[in-house]
């Protein structure tokens, strides 16, 4: 029997955020997270609750899902694309919550359809990944969670799970308002990640509130010589979920 994983979308696009922004993507959503942006309650009422300062823009996509056999998960569209190049964007949610799964997928589509795939996983450094993941998969794009997701810091700091996806070709995006964000990531993360690989991100769900808060999150980059990224797709098709 095949293995299966808890889908919420699958679609064709470009790459949004990060070191890859622009690039043709396949994005391959899947169901479930183990932590919740916004604040516990956020996912019923829409509100952000336990200080948090933003919600998680895909949280009502994630939270649905169906489980589909892995050499079903993708349509045409989305197989030719792989073929002639697209990077496979394995997103959530957070995807490291079905390895198995992740690891058959992956075998699949590099038995089937491009033995040159490129993978992206993209998660919120909880969760350490099995050796056939941090093998394989091409980028790590970890996005670790501050304070102001809602997230108590128990649960969303693990120093040993980020070192060593800092040894591998990584990046780590942080989602930030102000300064005060900007000092819990150097208080938290300076010592245990490059430089390099950080990327400042400015919150926001839809368009009004990107640009609400671009502007700063850009400054704080330039002034402490780090990378910035915007939120492409929703600078490009708003709140509009599946592209």
């Amino acid at each position: 029997m095949s293995q299966k994983l808890a889908i919420s979308e699958v679609f064709y696009s470009i790459q949004g955020e990060g070191k890859t922004v622009g690039i043709p993507s396949v994005f391959v959503r899947l169901g479930g997270c183990n932590l919740m942006c916004g604040g516990m309650g956020t996912q019923f009422d829409g509100e952000l609750h336990n200080g948090a300062e933003f919600r998680c823009d895909t949280v009502e996509v994630w939270m649905k899902a169906t489980s589909i056999n892995v050499n079903e998960i993708l349509d045409k569209k989305c197989i030719n694309a792989i073929k002639q190049g697209a990077h496979i964007i394995l997103t959530g949610g957070e995807p490291t919550m079905q390895q198995k799964g992740l690891e058959e997928f992956m075998k699949y589509v590099y038995g089937k359809i491009n033995p040159y795939a490129y993978f992206e996983v993209e998660t919120n450094g909880t969760i350490m990944p099995n050796e056939y993941l941090l093998l394989n998969v091409d980028l790590w794009n970890c996005s670790p969670k501050l304070l102001n997701s809602g997230n108590d810091r128990s649960m969303t700091f693990r120093p040993e799970i980020i070192k060593t996806f800092n040894k591998l070709n990584s990046i780590f995006k942080f989602v930030i308002n102000d300064i005060k964000e900007w000092k819990e990531v150097k208080e938290l993360y300076y010592d245990i990640v490059d430089q390099n690989k950080i990327y400042l991100m400015p919150a926001g769900e839809n368009q009004d509130l990107l640009n609400d808060n671009k502007l700063n999150v850009v400054e704080l980059a330039i002034n402490n010589y780090v990378n910035f990224t915007t939120r492409l797709h929703i600078e490009i098709w708003n709140k509009k979920t599946g592209v």
